[in-house]
């Protein structure tokens, strides 16, 4: 393929649009002439000497490529449009072909043969070939295009952001509020008089981005205390700017740390009393029994605690038993948590206990283990909301093992549990109290017509009464705390003061504790006694040494 003498010719194309777009003459089977500065030539494919830290063609390859390459074109000149705008290019040729390598970037329209509309899409670069000439020996031009940012959009995207930051701070008259936008991004800046009204803001702001979750601190913790709605529209005319993905960066002044004290007070108190007796009589071949307890429970000691009377003779034998039991629990728990504002605390005081699991079906079964706490446990989520004023979600729970409840080996669990939320301000005690409980049961087991007589019904006769009552209170005081400076922390700690007791003190004084000033190791108390023996020998030779001589300032004499 030939270039045209006139192409070679031709150095500059003026365009309709009034931006000189320069260019250089294609590569021809002549050695290329030395390109313009700061121009994009087109370039002849060529396998000539290889340049620097590039593998060397063989021969072979070299013919090959000659034979099925002339030449490739590269970006000869460069065009800038701006997005949503575009450009006319008046050729002096007729255009009867337009490549286009990413076609998300720009548009080309056709007005004519010689007029090419460049339409900006999106940001972005991209390259557009046009065929110009006669098809036979068409004229090739490779054009890089450019899409640049709409600066009418950034300017109108400022103006009503601007708009609507005085309007926030007109709303909020008591924050200060900074809406920056950059790029597809909102930064909110400024400080907000709580978090209350940093959450409301920020709902507001990204109601209108149309953001779901943003990055930053701030007021973020606290926005699940506010149910998620559409905010007003702060641009009525229906201008439809890109979303924004809400950087939050607002400030809230004040202490964050909110320390829960906790105080849980249970007491169980349980009755139980029962009576029965046990009647044996054999006479030759007549025998009667009438027996409730067990006779050969008791007899083997199964009756242990209880009173037990018994008339025995050669025919008869009677057994009567009464028991009377009376029984309290004490708990008393006072767990202390501290957490940052708008993040959860969780407390345990216990145990845990194994629970397998078998997971699976038919041979593919697989057995695992889960553990189960028991105890005090305390889950807390603390949101400052006005100064002192703090929204308390508390989950306060306590529970026990019980024996009783198992089920195939795996233990059961009493438990007694409160979740609330209320809002306290600093100091205040939030009491939950009134649950009780109480439960009754009675039991009566009566020969018939003999168990119903007054006075001789109860020789024939089983009865029992239980009564259990369990009363818990929970008492719930939040307060805002910051850490201790190193000077002010104490120096005395629980079981510092606890010392080990001497040979003397724990053999001869039966004291299990030491003096709180006097530390004894027995570890090495053996050592230590062998080094103080030899100290005392010491002393008592240079007692006797200073008999014999006198020492002063100048040394010894006798």
């Amino acid at each position: 393929m030939s270039i045209n003498a006139s192409w070679k010719r031709r150095t500059m194309l003026a365009f309709a649009c009034g931006v000189a777009i320069t260019a250089t003459p294609l590569a021809a089977q002549v050695p290329p002439a030395p390109p313009v500065p700061g121009k994009i030539k087109s370039t002849r494919f060529t396998t000539g000497a290889a340049k620097k830290n590039k593998p060397v063609v063989s021969t072979r390859t070299k013919e090959k490529v000659h034979q099925l390459v002339d030449r490739i074109y590269e970006s000869e000149v460069e065009l800038s449009v701006q997005q949503r705008h575009s450009k006319i290019l008046k050729m002096k040729m007729d255009v009867f072909r337009v490549a286009i390598a990413d076609p998300t970037k720009i548009e080309v329209v056709a007005f004519g043969a010689q007029e090419v509309e460049v339409i900006g899409k999106e940001t972005g670069t991209t390259t557009m070939t046009l065929w110009l000439g006669e098809e036979a020996n068409p004229q090739i031009l490779s054009v890089q295009v450019k899409v640049e940012g709409d600066n009418s959009i950034e300017d109108l995207r400022r103006m009503e952001y601007g708009e609507f930051q005085r309007m926030i701070n007109e709303f909020f008259p008591n924050s200060k509020v900074q809406l920056i936008p950059f790029a597809d991004k909102l930064i909110v800046r400024g400080q907000a008089r709580d978090e209350q009204e940093a959450t409301q803001i920020i709902t507001i702001i990204r109601a209108r981005s149309g953001s779901g979750s943003g990055v930053g601190s701030g007021a973020v913790g606290a926005g699940s205390l506010f149910a998620e709605g559409e905010a007003a529209d702060p641009f009525p005319d229906g201008a439809k700017l890109p979303e924004a993905t809400v950087i939050d960066m607002m400030k809230v002044p004040g202490e964050k740390q909110v320390m829960l004290k906790v105080r849980i007070a249970q007491i169980d108190r349980s009755a139980a009393r029962s009576a029965s007796t046990d009647l044996i009589v054999n006479s030759g071949e007549f025998g009667f029994s009438q027996i409730f307890t067990g006779v050969a429970q008791q007899l083997a000691g199964g009756g242990t605690g209880l009173v037990t009377a018994s008339l025995n003779s050669k025919h008869v034998d009677l057994f009567i038993s009464a028991l009377a039991q009376n029984g309290y629990a004490k708990i008393l728990a006072e767990p202390n948590l501290v957490t940052i504002s708008g993040r959860p605390a969780n407390f345990i005081s216990g145990g845990e206990f194994a629970v397998p699991t078998v997971v699976g079906v038919g041979g593919a079964q697989a057995a695992t283990t889960t553990f189960k706490g028991f105890g005090t446990q305390l889950t807390f989520l603390p949101t400052v909301l006005d100064k002192d004023r703090i929204r308390l979600q508390v989950t306060p729970t306590f529970s026990t093992v019980n024996p009783a409840l198992s089920v195939n080996g795996i233990l059961g669990v009493d438990t007694q549990s409160v979740s609330t939320t209320v809002d306290l301000r600093e100091g205040q005690v939030l009491a939950i109290a009134g649950l009780i409980q109480e439960q009754q049961r009675g039991d009566l087991n009566r020969v018939p017509f003999i168990g119903d007589i007054p006075l001789v019904g109860p020789l024939f006769s089983n009865k029992s009464v239980q009564r259990d009552e369990t009363e818990l209170i929970v008492l719930i005081s939040p307060e805002l705390v910051h850490p201790m400076e190193p000077e002010d922390a104490p120096t005395v700690l629980p079981g510092m003061e606890v010392t080990e007791p001497g040979d003397v003190d724990f053999f001869f004084m039966n004291n299990i504790e030491g003096k709180p000033d006097v530390h004894h190791r027995s570890t090495v108390w053996y050592m230590q006694k062998k080094r103080i023996h030899q100290q005392q020998k010491d002393y008592i030779h240079q007692t006797k040494s200073d008999k014999y001589y006198i020492n002063g300032d100048y040394g010894f004499s006798d």
